[in-house]
């Protein structure tokens, strides 16, 4: 009997000896294993929305009242593109995430169809000559326009058409900004990125096309209906 008792303590000590090791190197090779660094997910680029019906109308008030011309100097106006859905898309060639979303707004255009769905370029004037340049060295199929104001001659309505608050001490454009108008010029939404992209122009998300298809689609039916 105190043979097997003691047979079974020492079995028992080498069970908790084992167990004990074991929780041990474990609590040893977890900082180790914390210490190697973890692959640095790609940067997503942040999707803005305006969340305010006023904010909207102010915007698209401006694009429709401010004095736009086209690349041969004649007075524009979106009332002219009446009929479609219309993309619009602020942009300059110095900004890298502008240009790479180029790609994803062919495919959807080719997708949704150019005869129900036009885009037109927005410049500043200081961009506009190298903006026309860019434009025909990569060959983009796109309208362009550019806002027909001297800067600081309307502070207000520059501000409202780059959708930045009027009293802003340096009016700028956040770009990319893109503005999506029905077929009678109403607003149907502001995006900074519609289709978040990658640097080389791919989306992040291929389902985020989809959705735009289908969304840009959807609107140009109802507008038919």
């Amino acid at each position: 009997m105190t043979r097997h008792n003691g047979t079974h303590a020492l079995a028992m000590r080498f069970i908790l000896s084992a167990g004990l090791a074991f929780i041990c190197h474990g609590a040893i090779a977890a900082p180790l294993d914390a210490g190697v660094p973890s692959p640095t997910p790609p940067p997503v680029q942040r999707v803005t929305r305006t969340d305010s019906p006023a904010e909207l109308a102010r915007h698209i008030t401006a694009l429709h009242t401010a004095p736009f011309k086209d690349t041969a100097g004649q007075p524009f106006r979106f009332d002219s593109l009446k009929g479609k859905i219309v993309w619009v898309n602020q942009w300059a060639h110095w900004c890298a995430p502008c240009v790479a979303e180029f790609r994803v707004m062919r495919q959807v255009q080719k997708q949704v169809g150019a005869d129900k769905l036009e885009i037109v370029l927005v410049s500043r004037p200081r961009d506009w000559e190298k903006d026309q340049a860019y434009v025909k060295e990569h060959d983009l199929p796109w309208r362009q326009v550019v806002l027909d104001l001297p800067p600081g001659t309307s502070r207000d309505l520059y501000a409202d058409v780059s959708m930045n608050p009027p009293e802003q001490t340096a009016i700028g454009t956040a770009f990319p900004m893109s503005t999506f108008l029905g077929r009678d010029g109403e607003g149907l939404r502001f995006d900074r990125h519609p289709v978040p992209v990658t640097q080389g122009g791919d989306p992040q998300n291929p389902h985020d096309v989809d959705i735009l298809v289908r969304t840009l689609t959807e609107w140009a039916v109802r507008a038919r209906g």
